[in-house]
């Protein structure tokens, strides 16, 4: 199959998974429009408060679901508790609470979800204040703490089942992606980058935009896995409550990549590097104590997989889901001609209706699986 004809297929899928663009445009004003409310209810300077995207909106590996179901952006307020009160990591939780009552969001561990009429999508809004103006009596109790890569935009959040401050670092980890993003192992696949317009604000920091090029490797794989997933809950192989969370499979793909990149790892099939990194990310899960870890690029000790100990059947699903994507990767790789290789992509991935690069004829292509198999790959991480 001609590298054309690959590109060609792959960036219809990565279009197609993509979130709407009215969608996304109308998520955006009202992501904008809490941030106005906070200020305007609960009397702020405005340069006391910062809003920031964080999870999938942040990293630009947001995708659409594939039935009708809603997808989510997620923001943290960091106040700067120097020129407000905010001492009180519960009454600050309480208090932006009732400044978005208006829209009846609902509590959650650290965050208010915001529920929107008419659209398909709700906000999680989680309040925070940036880690270092906390004030020193109260550090010694903070849940974690930062690493040091990225340590600059560590945030703290309200952990309400404690009643205490916890660590966090959405910026931080979207900026670990972002570099691990930049580092190129697919030498075959090098397209022009599309121009971005960016955007700006001292204040109120835009939802990024999720278009995302075929040439940013990373972020295209983060997208294709994650629609794999969301299709294998359509599938009925498992429920969507049981589902690998988005965090899991951004972080250790991300280490996995960053591994690979770190060995000076090159390809020239994208399919061939998706199976090599869906077969690598079983092995970057840690046990510590018996308990299974996956570690906070960010936020030292904060553990993603910390739910996998109380409830094994999400280690079970995970590693289904694994086995899953790797023999629909091998599947692909083994095509005999470019029209069932064409196909076999688009069925994989759930997107049999998208406009690709379906040739009117085989050509002939040999079958092909990964032609070499990587060690796990050191993580890097500080």
């Amino acid at each position: 199959m001609s590298w054309q004809s690959l590109a060609e297929e792959l960036d219809a899928i990565n279009r197609h998974i993509t979130v709407n663009a009215d969608d996304f445009e109308e998520a955006a004003s009202d992501y904008n429009h809490i941030a106005e409310r906070l200020v305007e209810k609960l009397h702020w300077p405005n340069d006391a408060i910062r809003i920031i995207p964080q999870g999938s909106s942040s990293t630009k590996t947001l995708i659409r679901m594939p039935g009708p179901g809603k997808f989510d952006i997620d923001a943290v307020c960091a106040v700067d508790i120097s020129k407000i009160e905010a001492k009180d990591p519960i009454v600050f939780f309480e208090k932006i609470g009732e400044a978005l009552e208006d829209w009846l969001p609902s509590a959650k561990k650290r965050c208010w979800c915001v529920e929107f009429t008419n659209r398909r999508y709700y906000i999680e809004f989680t309040p925070s204040v940036p880690l270092n103006t906390i004030p020193a009596q109260a550090v010694a109790s903070i849940c974690y703490r930062p690493s040091d890569r990225y340590s600059d935009t560590a945030l703290a959040v309200v952990d309400t089942p404690t009643r205490r401050w916890k660590t966090s670092n959405p910026e931080g980890f979207s900026n670990w992606v972002s570099d691990q993003a930049k580092r190129i192992i697919l030498v075959s696949l090098l397209l022009e980058k599309r121009a971005m317009e960016a955007l700006a604000s001292d204040s109120v920091a835009p939802v990024p935009e999720q278009q995302v090029p075929l040439s940013d490797t990373l972020r295209i794989a983060i997208r294709l896995l994650k629609r794999h997933r969301d299709m294998s809950v359509q599938r009925g192989y498992f429920e969507a409550e049981l589902k690998p969370i988005s965090v899991i499979i951004v972080t250790l793909l991300t280490q996995c990549y960053e591994g690979l990149a770190d060995q000076n790892a090159r390809y020239s099939h994208p399919i061939e590097l998706l199976a090599d990194l869906a077969q690598l990310m079983p092995g970057m899960i840690e046990i510590r104590n018996g308990d299974y870890w996956i570690e906070n690029p960010t936020v030292a000790e904060e553990n993603f997989a910390e739910k996998w100990n109380t409830n094994h059947t999400l280690k079970d699903v995970f590693d289904n889901w694994c086995e899953l994507l790797i023999d629909d990767l091998q599947s692909i790789l083994s095509s005999t001609d470019e029209r069932s290789l064409c196909e076999n992509i688009r069925s994989v991935f759930g997107c049999t209706a998208v406009t690709g690069s379906v040739p009117p004829s085989s050509s002939g292509l040999a079958s092909r699986a990964p032609n070499r198999v990587h060690n796990v790959p050191a993580r890097g991480l500080a």
